[in-house]
């Protein structure tokens, strides 16, 4: 393997994780503030990706909007599309929450699991009543030029999807640790009935935190269509079992441990399929990473950043 072999592997590895990490904070984020797994961060997602479409080529069942379709010559035209679908999955997300989750607060896991799966059917089933029946559109990349690291190429669409994501990660830890909202999260995290008997109006964060995660969603998925070249209703399910691989490897009981695991993932994908071509079995790369998390969780079952929660009677 040499040197420009493994920058490639690196790179890739970053790439992977850019959509990767907004998949799996997303997840994590209303993990944390509504005790459940969001089955349905794909298709909030995909609904956002679907809408920035929408709103560049106006090609669906009618023109909802009154907008003329948008002819892009440069990234900066893709900018307002991109708001519109991320603020789609924005209000998608917190309606969510205030009409179904606020409701159904105090019932058990299980269930709030099943209503994130009726959500993937109903929202795939919303999709081409909304946009048209045809299963796939068009995706906008940022831009098609290319440029070489290292003597590795890279398109520009990656770096600038890399940017966007660490810009945003970051931005959302801060906020998580020096603002009234982040602290807020970590309060109901932590426990949401005492964080409501200490004044913390659970119900606005709960809310805001489906909304970012929809957002988050949309962003993933607006991007992620866009690097593969296709949209479709089930273009985000990779990325979203790979969101709840990342988040059980790092662990569910921190923000930062999922992604951690998220950046162990995309590593291994890259590193798998390098070493096992040499041995002809880079075909079962996944099925040996699957394999090798599955060992890892039974060493580790909090996860590798995970802390065991002990609950006090």
């Amino acid at each position: 393997m040499t040197f420009t072999d493994i920058i490639s592997i690196l790179l890739n590895a970053l790439v992977g994780f850019s959509y990767l990490s907004l998949a799996t904070f997303g997840i994590v984020l209303i993990f944390k503030t509504s005790s459940t797994t969001n089955f349905a961060q794909g298709s909030l997602g995909i609904l956002g990706a679907y809408t920035t479409s929408y709103l560049i080529d106006k090609q669906g069942v009618s023109d909802l909007t009154g907008l003329p379709s948008v002819v892009i010559t440069s990234p900066w035209q893709l900018v307002l599309p991109m708001l519109g679908g991320i603020m789609v999955s924005f209000i998608v997300g917190l309606l969510i929450d205030v009409v179904i989750f606020r409701n159904a607060k105090f019932t058990n896991a299980a269930t709030k699991q099943i209503i994130t799966m009726g959500l993937v059917i109903v929202i795939t089933g919303l999709i081409p009543v909304i946009f048209g029946a045809a299963t796939m559109r068009q995706s906008f990349v940022f831009s098609d030029k290319t440029i070489t690291f290292l003597g590795v190429p890279l398109p520009v669409h990656q770096l600038i999807t890399l940017a966007l994501s660490a810009f945003l990660i970051i931005f959302i830890f801060m906020m998580l640790k020096y603002t009234k909202w982040g602290l807020g999260v970590r309060a109901v995290a932590s426990n949401e009935r005492v964080a409501g008997l200490m004044g913390i109006n659970t119900n606005r964060i709960n809310s805001l935190s489906w909304a970012i995660a929809g957002a988050l969603g949309a962003l993933a998925a607006i991007t992620y269509t866009a690097a593969i070249g296709s949209l479709s209703s089930t273009s985000m399910i990779d990325m979203q079992v790979n969101a709840f691989y990342a988040s059980i490897l790092g662990g569910f009981s921190t923000f930062f441990g999922p992604l951690a695991g998220a950046f162990l993932l995309t590593t291994a994908q890259a590193l798998f399929p390098a070493i096992l071509v040499s041995y002809n079995m880079a075909p079962w790369s996944n099925t040996f990473l699957y394999i090798a998390i599955i060992i890892a969780v039974l060493i580790k079952p909090a996860g590798l950043f995970g802390k065991k929660v002990i609950k006090k009677v």
